[in-house]
């Protein structure tokens, strides 16, 4: 059969039953077959919203989906969404056309080497080059892209490739599986003893145990050791909002103040899944200070890398957090942590005002209006930038999967494709939560959300400024330039850029109207545009330590 076919066969058995890509005449070889199958496709209006698409897929349902795109452009277009996936560990496979191998380095038309631009931002990458290793190379990519700490993989496949004859049995093929690394049973006694040894353990749960769908049994660990759970940005959802053990975010942006202090109160920090990246942490020295660290991560490299670890555990989360479960039951001893019990009033004192009912709108209101009218129905996307660090630090997020933000890479236009790519895997609404500069990077997604009659909602935090930036240049410059776009509350017309797309747009003005308008866009059944008109001067609490964020109150 065709090389094409046979790899859209192995696609099929691998799992795959959604793609995300942009026909062209580079990989028309592959889509001659991929439209005769029953793997799903969307075409998309830009190719980097592919891989996000792609990326919103599996963040929303732990099921990898696949980025298809043609040569050269195409190509080049995908490295943003890669990066994006590989940096928060989010397996797609991405599969982009080439020039027939003759033309290989040889300044051909549309012949670029996406292999070798990718290799530094995705978990592997590949060429293929010969018809012969078509299927091992599949194979391959399969499995690299799932096994240890997952990520995206590229593939590239030259036209002829595409279009050469091999031999494939298609009920011979056997979908990859891999063995998840177990914990060593001396290193998890080992941490049971150095918890029970402390004054206030914490523990820190991390994106890795919601990619290792051990949410509940995590919480189920802090419940043994009664130990407070501060999650970090990606774990968001990871524990109930009101659980008892809740202790928020910790970090220098979208951390919380209760997060913070839990943090800062502890002398043992058990790390699951967490890679003590820079906006979590801030200050090293204020971070790390005379408190104990156990690591356990699937990748080993991450151990160590930034925090020392007093005990690192190389192992799946799931995994070591039952071990610890089983360990931690055979012993019978809770932790005394002296704030356990005052978590719920901590909560409570400590929680940022989102009540302001001032006109221009203060942001904070935004999110107090989509926690009361979104509830725990909807899944919300979030980029980067001062609407992002809001979200993180103000939604309210009841379960694992909900809160998808693009952590790592902070990237302006991630968030309506992958809204799309959440809502098309789960059938759940999405709402993607963003400013009004991100609005306008990968706003022609709003066509493949009208056009498939996905119905993403798109929340616009319009301050009319580049508001993360204003307040670096304010603070740790003392100057303003090039920051404010007063145009995007006057001149400039967001709802007519939505019902250009096919979609509902309302603008909004008043605290008082938001649930109306979020109300009137679910009930349009289109997808929308609320353009929320807010004061250009509140300014975002965060700052360089855990101990020194500056806090904003208007």
């Amino acid at each position: 059969m065709k090389a094409s076919e046979a790899i859209v066969k192995i696609m099929e058995l691998e799992g795959i039953d959604t793609a995300y890509g942009i026909p062209g005449a580079g990989i028309n070889g592959l889509y001659k077959y991929l439209g005769r199958s029953g793997i799903r496709h969307f075409c998309h209006r830009h190719e980097e919203a592919c891989v996000h698409a792609a990326g919103g897929h599996f963040r929303a349902s732990g099921r990898m989906a696949a980025a298809i795109c043609t040569s050269g452009p195409g190509a080049t277009n995908f490295v943003t969404g890669i990066y994006s996936c590989n940096i928060d560990s989010i397996p797609v496979i991405a599969i982009t056309g080439q020039a027939v191998t003759a033309q290989l380095g040889k300044d051909a038309f549309q012949c670029v080497d996406i292999a070798r631009i990718c290799a530094p931002i995705a978990k592997k990458t590949y060429q293929i080059t010969r018809a012969g290793d078509v299927i091992s190379t599949f194979s391959d990519a399969f499995r690299t892209a799932r096994e240890d700490k997952p990520g995206p993989v590229v593939i590239d496949l030259p036209l002829d490739i595409q279009n050469s004859d091999i031999d494939f049995d298609p009920s011979s093929y056997k979908p990859q599986s891999f063995e998840k690394p177990e914990p060593n049973a001396a290193d998890i006694a080992a941490a049971i003893e150095m918890i029970n040894a402390a004054q206030n353990p914490v523990l820190l749960m991390g994106g890795g145990v919601v990619l290792a769908e051990a949410a509940s049994e995590c919480v189920r660990l802090a419940e043994t050791l009664n130990m407070p759970v501060i999650t970090t940005y990606m774990a968001k959802g990871g524990i109930p909002e009101e659980h008892p053990l809740n202790a928020g975010h910790a970090g220098i942006q979208v951390g919380q103040p209760i997060g913070n202090k839990v943090f800062l109160d502890s002398d043992l920090v058990l790390g699951i899944g967490c890679r003590f990246t820079d906006r979590h942490t801030g200050a090293v020295d204020v971070y790390k200070g005379d408190r104990k660290f156990i690591h356990i991560n699937i990748e080993k490299s991450e151990i160590g890398k930034i925090i020392p670890a007093d005990l690192g555990i190389v192992a799946d989360a799931k995994k070591a957090i039952l071990a610890l479960l089983k360990e931690a039951d055979a012993r019978g001893k809770k932790s005394r942590h002296k704030d356990v019990a005052d978590l719920p009033k901590l909560r409570e004192e400590l929680a940022r005002k989102t009540d302001y009912n001032v006109a221009p709108i203060n942001p904070h209101r935004v999110f107090a209006e989509l926690n009361s009218f979104f509830g725990d129905d909807a899944i919300f996307t979030t980029g980067c930038g001062i609407t992002q660090i809001w979200s993180g630090q103000l939604q309210r997020v009841n379960s694992p999967r909900m809160y998808l933000p693009s952590g790592g890479a902070g990237c302006l236009g991630y968030d309506i494709p992958a809204a799309f790519g959440a809502a098309v895997a789960t059938g759940k609404r999405a709402v993607a939560v963003m400013g009004d500069f991100g609005f306008t990077f990968h706003v022609q997604e709003l066509a493949v959300c009208a056009k498939n009659k996905v119905p993403v909602i798109v929340i616009v935090v319009n301050n009319a400024y580049l508001g993360l930036i204003r307040q670096n240049q304010k603070y740790a410059y003392g100057y303003e330039c090039d920051v404010d776009m007063p145009e995007n509350q006057g001149m400039i017309d967001y709802v007519k850029v939505a019902e250009g797309f096919a979609c509902y747009g309302e603008r909004v003005f008043n605290p008082g109207d938001i649930a109306a308008a979020l109300d009137r866009a679910v009930k349009s059944g289109k997808p929308a545009v609320i353009d929320i008109v807010c004061d250009p001067n509140v300014d975002c609490s965060m700052g360089a330590a855990l101990n020194s964020v500056k806090e904003f109150v208007y």
